[in-house]
């Protein structure tokens, strides 16, 4: 899927919940130049800006995802196709493979991540909670102040609120299992981060 469609679903559920840029972008901790962009699929955003926004409009973050008449009781994601959302992910260099975007109703979204020697090291701070599981490779991880050297079979659940960091370790691709899960709509939406 690509950004220019994301950002026009993005803006037509905002328009829809009768919220403007400003108010949005206030809420989600970024700009209104930002935001705009981001609709208009002129900048490519992480996942952890996209669970941002989905928060302060207080609706799932598949919904950026996935197309309006998708309504399954289930979802059956073969090894390697996934919908990739974001190849080359945004200005880290991150590939986001989607594993169950037509599903509704769900808390949780999961990916398969796939970081890159050489992609710049991401920082991040969102909302809900966060499980990486790695499949492949070597990587360091910050939560806070904590630094934790993660390879395959490593597993970490941790809150996303505090500041992480993702950086490869070594020459091999970094392949994980990424659960977000945002926070319920009347529980914790809209707090401040």
């Amino acid at each position: 899927m690509d950004e220019q469609l994301i950002g026009a679903t993005i803006r037509q559920i905002r328009l829809s919940k009768g919220q403007t840029l400003t108010e949005v972008a206030k809420l989600a901790s970024l700009t209104k130049s930002t935001l705009s962009k981001i609709e208009t699929g002129q900048v490519s955003a992480p996942i952890s800006t996209f669970m941002k926004i989905a928060d302060a409009m207080g609706r799932e973050l598949a919904e950026f995802f996935r197309k309006p008449s998708e309504q399954p009781s289930f979802v059956l994601t073969r090894k390697g196709e996934g919908d990739v959302l974001v190849r080359g992910g945004s200005k880290f260099g991150y590939t986001y493979e989607a594993l169950a975007i037509g599903m509704q109703g769900k808390r949780a979204e999961p990916f398969i991540l796939t970081i890159q020697p050489g992609d710049r090291k991401g920082t991040f701070a969102h909302g809900g909670q966060e499980f990486v599981y790695i499949l492949s490779g070597k990587m360091e991880f910050t939560v806070g102040a904590e630094v934790m050297h993660l390879t395959a079979g490593d597993s970490l659940y941790f809150d996303p609120t505090k500041k992480h960091t993702t950086n490869v370790m070594g020459d091999n691709p970094v392949t994980f299992l990424c659960l977000f899960i945002q926070d319920t709509p009347d529980r914790g939406m809209h707090r401040k981060r």
